[in-house]
């Protein structure tokens, strides 16, 4: 597994250590899990973003509306 180095100030760092504290993990834990899934979120966002392009049906607020409140 390959290892690298953070930089962090030392105000920025405390308040990691805080919520890695509240997350019962290690500081590398925390970082790893936070990291990995903004990692996660850009893609799920790029993949929905693809998705929107490829379907460009667009849609009014009124149709949604009436949609959602049609029961």
């Amino acid at each position: 597994m390959p290892i690298t180095t953070v930089c962090v100030p030392e105000e920025a760092y405390k308040k990691v250590k805080a919520m890695a504290a509240f997350e019962e993990m290690s500081v590398s834990e925390f970082m790893r899990k936070t990291i990995l899934e903004q990692v996660e979120d850009s893609q799920n966002y790029e993949v929905g973003i693809n998705i929107l392009n490829e379907h460009n049906e667009r849609v009014s607020r009124k149709d949604v509306l009436k949609e959602v409140f049609s029961n």
